[in-house]
């Protein structure tokens, strides 16, 4: 086993275990001693990803990408860490990478949906909205949720709640919440309570949904409800951005 090599193990065994922090040392050192090795770049991408330590992670990323664009997943990270860091125009030419290189194309759609929402090419980013939601893959279900928020976004909250049912299965609170704000924006306010209901119980700590459930609480007249939601929002600290 070479130097580079066993710089690697050491740090995709931690990275596995969790422990991200203590596997960069070991994968920077694989990285540098093995420079042209897409895998040891992108290994080190994914453990400053896990610490959400975006721009650092961007280099990483743009070097396995750059050095085998077919390596999964190697160019949708780097797209998608670019757009997390708010440089959408950047991330379109490594996203459009990863939709001629992955399996799974839907997320990619989705990605470059996103970017062009971004950047206020809204006509262009709902086509790659309808085009991810339109391949049935995996990504379905992350396609229905970006293409809801687009929607809601947008003023048309009647067609976004027909996006977002479908992607609440299986459940996430995010997509949950998606839906109560859809439904409460289109005036079906018991529905939007059970929506909102289910998303606090998959995730109690994200008070924005605590929040819109006490919005739609106080609407229905139901003021002790909102007011336990208005105190378990504040126990937790600011909306989730």
């Amino acid at each position: 086993m070479t130097p580079a090599e066993d710089a690697y193990r050491q740090g995709v065994t931690l990275l596995e275990q969790g422990r991200a922090a203590e596997a960069v040392p070991f994968l920077k050192e694989s990285s540098r001693l093995a420079p042209k090795n897409a895998q040891y770049w992108k290994a080190l991408g994914v453990a400053y990803a896990s610490l959400n330590e975006l721009r650092d992670s961007i280099e990483p990323f743009r070097q396995a990408c750059t050095l085998d664009p077919k390596l999964l997943d190697t160019c949708y990270y780097y797209g998608r860490n670019l757009y997390g860091i708010d440089r959408y125009e950047e991330a379109l030419a490594p996203l459009e990478k990863a939709l001629m290189a992955d399996a799974v194309k839907g997320r990619a759609d989705a990605a470059i949906g996103q970017c062009l929402q971004a950047l206020g090419r809204n006509e262009a980013a709902e086509k790659r909205f309808q085009a991810a939601v339109a391949r049935h893959d995996r990504a379905e279900q992350m396609a229905r949720l970006a293409y809801g928020q687009f929607l809601i976004r947008q003023g048309r909250a009647v067609e976004a709640v027909a996006m977002l049912k479908p992607a609440q299965q299986p459940e996430s609170p995010e997509a949950g919440h998606e839906l109560g704000l859809a439904l409460f924006q289109t005036g079906q306010l018991g529905e939007a309570v059970a929506a909102l209901q289910r998303a606090v119980r998959l995730n109690p700590r994200k008070s924005a949904t605590r929040l819109l459930l006490a919005k739609v609480y106080r609407r229905l007249g139901r003021a002790s409800e909102a007011e336990s939601e208005e105190m378990a929002a504040v126990a937790i600290g600011l909306p989730e951005q």
